[in-house]
């Protein structure tokens, strides 16, 4: 055993750890907007071996096509990004479906067959993107333009860099002739960014003999952190807050601005929304986000680590607490939070209009009941009359860590970083990875890209970018985690 093991770990070094240096490929201007449409996968080279630098031209072409292909959601319109997938599935012989869940929303499925019928790993990731300013940009957000070393553009990060490394780790398993012991599932979807409708959530429901087999997935939500300080850390996604999705909407007579009255629709919903802006939720700290913060302890100035050490009991102290609210990520893990993200009201300046709204955007701890949530911010805003909507909500669900998915990550984390701790996380926001966890799938959080703080603040924000070299290491990474997994026994489904 011992010895077996010694030899999976050597094999995952040679491939994620001992690799020539990754170089830049030649920048690429961005495409004009004429031909962005028309680019075709077979345009773009084939790697044909793990050599850092022919993976990264091959990562790099099918990307800035990808991130063209313009899937913004709503509408969504993924049917283009699923046909440019299975095309260039289909370039190394890939058998791939399609799966229209609605006009212009698609999901693509393919497989790569293993030699048992033992539990199969999937790899999943979204189409969509949400939707881009072009005025706050450096760039066109759907140009994926190369420059410094990065792929620029809506998507690099969420989530089609992160496909497009899971879409040429499966081609390298086909072109190199990797003995699966079992099959190798690759999945793209529709809808994630607006809860998946007509994506992963319509997909389980509708074709639940999709994925029968399927023991093992990966999906987006964790990765290599790059701390203050150079220190690393592998967090894994394994938990996550439930979104609750609420439309508030007050009712009054309309009349003219010049006379106003408190009992306006527009005056109501403003004195309810002032009320929740200060509503502070209770502080819960979930092991799994200790353990987080635990892991970050040693990258922590000395003064600091006996709080985050014990953060229920350093939460409690009301300096403490404002001073760790100021990090709005890390404030987003003990709490329930509240955002309001759509105004709508009068079109005419001096017109009271007979109905204002307002949409809330809610994310809840696991364990949290939204129907009891719900009630709280009724009590809260203290307008009887406000009509309630519920738009989406569900309720969340864990992994456990005991798989051979997680043991070869934390593999992977020992070969290629010995120093780097494998932490299970809990996030803020939801991805598919809920989906399959209410029908009772192991689904992690994580893609073995180094990402930085900043990177992460810049996911559904102006000039989302991807860095090309962690991206390829990322690639290799995939491909050897594949590898590892052939030789480990999956839960059965």
């Amino acid at each position: 055993m011992y010895g077996r093991r010694l030899a999976v770990l050597t094999a995952l070094c040679a491939i994620a750890c001992a690799v020539p240096p990754v170089r830049e490929p030649a920048q690429a201007a961005a495409a004009p907007p004429s031909q962005q449409a028309s680019a075709a996968p077979a345009d773009c080279p084939r790697a044909p071996s793990l050599e850092p630098t022919l993976v990264s031209e091959e990562l790099v072409c099918l990307l800035r096509q990808y991130i063209q292909i313009d899937t913004t959601n709503p509408p969504g319109n993924e049917l283009r990004a699923a046909q440019f997938l299975k095309g260039v599935l289909a370039r190394d012989g890939i058998e791939s479906q399609l799966i229209e869940s609605a006009p212009g929303r698609a999901n693509l499925i393919a497989r790569l067959p293993g030699k048992s019928r033992g539990p199969a790993l999937m790899l999943v990731h979204h189409m969509d993107v949400v939707p881009a300013s072009a005025d706050e940009w450096s760039v066109p957000p759907l140009s994926a333009t190369v420059k410094e070393g990065r792929v620029w553009g809506r998507g690099s990060l969420d989530n089609k860099g992160g496909g497009t490394a899971e879409l040429l780790a499966v081609l390298l398993a086909k072109r190199l002739g990797l003995a699966l012991e079992r099959d190798v599932v690759l999945l793209a979807v529709a809808d994630e960014e607006s809860g998946g409708g007509v994506g992963a959530r319509w997909l389980v429901d509708k074709h639940p003999e999709l994925f029968a087999d399927v023991g093992l997935i990966l999906n987006e939500g964790g990765g290599i952190l790059e701390l203050p300080g150079g220190n690393l850390l592998y967090t894994v996604e394994i938990a996550q807050k439930a979104p609750l999705w609420l439309r508030v909407t007050a009712r009054g007579a309309s009349g003219h601005g010049s006379a106003p009255s408190p009992s306006a629709a527009s005056a109501v919903l403003v004195r309810a929304l002032a009320r929740l802006l200060e509503h502070r939720f209770p502080i819960v700290v979930l092991p799994e986000v200790q353990a987080v913060f635990s892991s970050r302890l040693l990258s922590m100035p000395e003064a600091q680590r006996a709080s985050y050490g014990q953060l229920d009991k350093a939460l409690k102290d009301e300096g403490f607490r404002r001073k760790f609210e100021q990090d709005p990520h890390d404030a987003a893990l003990v709490q329930n939070t509240l955002a309001i993200t759509m105004l709508s009201g009068s079109n005419k300046e001096n017109v009271l209009s007979d109905r204002s709204s307002a949409v809330l955007d809610l994310r809840l701890l696991p364990g949290q009941d939204p129907e009891v949530v719900t009630r709280e911010l009724r009590a809260v805003m203290a307008e009887p009359a406000l009509e309630v909507e519920t738009l989406l909500s569900w309720k969340a669900y864990r992994s456990s860590k005991d798989t051979p998915l997680f043991a070869a990550i934390e593999r992977l984390a020992h070969a290629r970083h010995p120093n780097a701790p494998v932490a299970a996380n809990v996030i803020g926001g939801f991805t598919d990875c809920n989906a399959f966890r209410a029908h009772d799938k192991t689904c992690y959080g994580f893609l073995p890209m180094r990402i930085t703080l900043d990177d992460i603040g810049r996911i559904h924000g102006k000039d989302e970018r991807i860095g090309i070299l962690a991206l390829t290491d990322a690639v290799l990474a995939l491909h050897a985690l594949v590898n590892d997994l052939q030789g480990a026994a999956a839960p059965a489904p």
